[in-house]
């Protein structure tokens, strides 16, 4: 039966302290998150007993529900019920919105507020490449037909302008004009400045710009950073005096970021970013197979605290920089080993609703959502939460012996095997279908009894 959202909304509103208690929401693929202005005041206990909410945690200073695949039904619930549009209030004072916590965990909330929003476009991106993929590879589309051409620049839209994406992101988290920002942005993808750049050259105000050989098109650093400092040019612009401060603010907002995102935060955070970049990098070249298990069997540990926001980015250096990502052909292959795990509760068990749940996590697990497996049945018996993650060590050190590779964004499900084809495409469905298998099989042999 279909679940009372607004009864649902009600009991998740009281739990967490009141509406008064919240400082923003935000929701994921899964997850309602709220920054609270206090977070003792969440009672966590009742918020686990509601009917319709999986799991809760409190992690990078969010309480985050865990809903499942309705969470946007219950998102909506919550907005209608407090009247919060999902947005920061405005009334709040901007000293109540600091994330209160260590310094991880505020670095995990700017990437969580940020990347959460933009999620669906770049899932849609990432498999619109993955049916192109698959569409060239059996010779239906060719490369040079119109309608390949012209569904493909729906994914160049989104993995090409990501700074754009992410700028009106960052201005509502940093609380500036997010139009303003997405003018900024759009001047750092602008296709005149790096063509004179990669060509002869071009100096502003006397001093040469430097960029990236592939652009500023996938930055993520560069961006949050200028739009961070965006947002201080802004505040100091509230200090002209109000007959000219609507013209004056934006003006010197462009004037003066622009310019400095290429003469100084691009250049000084593109090397940032790349270090990152090639730190993974050189970890990876050390021991791929190490680095596969290691990352392999913590990413589900990293989901369930909701820390993996912390290295999601670092795929999308990887691909902007060498056009793969290795990091999500290490950890895809986790998401089936929890939702085989699951299967594996589910074919074990003879409790009707909890076969019928485990079924329908393990299915989605199948297509990348692991949160129904893992916190409606894995992580409540444990053993086959442990499975999993042991399964999806083996799998990511698997699919790294192979240098499998995403050669696009996207999540890692049945839908996405075409975005691996390529170098050890083979390693990585064999990884994949390792973690299914071997996890439903360990679980229904040692992992679950009624």
């Amino acid at each position: 039966m279909a679940k009372n959202w607004k009864q649902v909304a009600q009991q998740i509103v009281d739990g967490i302290g009141s509406k008064e208690n919240i400082v923003s929401i935000t929701h994921c693929a899964t997850r309602l998150r709220f920054n609270l202005k206090d977070d003792s005041k969440a009672n966590i206990d009742e918020l686990k007993k509601i009917n319709g909410v999986i799991n809760v945690v409190q992690s990078g200073g969010q309480t985050q529900c865990i809903i499942g695949n309705e969470v946007s039904d219950a998102f909506d619930a919550v907005v209608e019920l407090t009247g919060i549009t999902g947005k920061v209030i405005d009334a709040v004072e901007k000293d109540d919105l600091k994330v209160k916590g260590k310094f991880m965990d505020q670095i995990i909330g700017v990437v969580t507020n940020i990347f959460t929003p933009i999620l669906p476009v770049l899932i849609g991106g990432g498999m619109i490449r993955a049916l192109l993929m698959l569409a060239t590879q059996f010779g239906l589309l060719a490369a040079t037909d119109g309608t390949y051409i012209v569904i493909n620049e729906i994914y160049n839209a989104v993995y090409s302008f990501l700074p754009v994406y992410m700028a009106y992101n960052c201005a509502k988290y940093f609380k500036c004009n997010p139009m303003i920002a997405v003018a900024v942005a759009l001047t750092m993808v602008s296709s005149t400045i790096s063509g004179a750049v990669a060509g002869d050259g071009l100096s502003c105000f006397g001093i040469a710009l430097s960029m990236p050989k592939q652009g500023y098109g996938s930055a993520i650093i560069p961006i949050i950073a200028t739009i961070w400092f965006m947002s201080k040019v802004e505040k100091a612009c509230k200090k002209i005096p109000a007959v000219c401060r609507n013209i004056l603010s934006p003006l010197l907002s462009l004037l003066i970021t622009v310019p400095l995102m290429f003469l100084v935060f691009g250049p000084v955070f593109s090397i940032l970013q790349n270090g990152i970049g090639a730190a993974y990098t050189a970890l990876y070249n050390f021991s791929p197979i190490v680095t596969g298990i290691i990352l392999g069997g913590a990413w589900q540990i990293l989901v369930v605290f909701g820390l993996h926001w912390g290295i999601v980015p670092l795929g999308q250096i990887n691909l902007a920089l060498y056009g793969r990502n290795t990091i999500n052909a290490i950890t895809g292959p986790s998401n089936w080993a929890q939702a085989g795990a699951a299967l594996g509760v589910a074919l074990k068990t003879k409790k009707l609703e909890l076969k019928e749940l485990a079924f329908s996590a393990g299915i989605t697990g199948v297509f990348s959502i692991t949160e129904p497996s893992i916190y409606g049945v894995n992580l409540p018996n444990k053993k086959p939460f442990y499975i999993g993650v042991a399964c999806g060590a083996i799998a990511g050190g698997i699919a790294a012996a192979g240098n499998s590779a995403a050669l696009a964004g996207g999540p890692v499900g049945i839908l996405s095997f075409p975005l691996f084809i390529g170098e050890g495409f083979i390693y990585f469905v064999v990884a994949m279908f390792f973690a299914l298998i071997a996890s439903c099989v360990l679980t229904y042999l040692f992992g679950y009894k009624d």
